[in-house]
């Protein structure tokens, strides 16, 4: 009774294959099966109002039935209704987006007509005939901002000297 599990289990380790001799060597013993008697169904009268009583509905289970339904019904209601509100904002998103795109364009379109509406030569000819020139660097003032955006003037510059 002393077995190795190699031996209880018929087991051989490596790349060799059994010769069919050890096989029939071997009988396989198999164990008689064990049979159980078999026993009539019996059901006991407690077991089948049990049964009974597990298969039929209850008050109790429609209301949590109804409840759980209910439950169901206002979540899908709020979760409509944040969806929608979502949706709604999306589209207002998109519709300002495409109200930018299209100011943006009628502004680029301004400026360029405003710079081709501009005639540099009937300029220079009034300029001339103004005695206008152009400044020299000592005609300038400089004057350093905090603001970079716009200028407020609260008084008079001072002239350069």
């Amino acid at each position: 009774m002393d077995k190795t599990r190699q031996e209880r289990y018929n087991m051989i380790y490596g790349n060799t294959a059994r010769k069919i001799e050890d096989l029939v060597a071997e009988p396989v013993r198999r164990q008689p099966r064990k049979t159980r008697p078999r026993r009539e169904h019996q059901v006991k009268e407690s077991t089948r109002q049990n049964q009974k009583r597990a298969m039929s509905i209850d008050l109790a289970f429609i209301k949590v039935l109804v409840a759980g339904l209910c439950v169901i019904a206002v979540a899908s209601f709020f979760y409509l209704s944040e969806r929608t509100k979502v949706l709604n904002q999306k589209a207002a998103l998109t519709d300002a987006k495409t109200q930018l795109n299209t100011l943006q364009v009628e502004n680029e379109d301004l400026n360029l007509e405003i710079e081709q509406s501009i005639r540099f030569d009937t300029v220079e000819t009034a300029a001339k005939k103004y005695g206008m020139v152009k400044p020299d660097s000592k005609h300038t003032l400089r004057y350093e901002s905090q603001d970079a955006e716009y200028i407020r003037q609260y008084g008079k510059i001072p002239k350069a000297d």
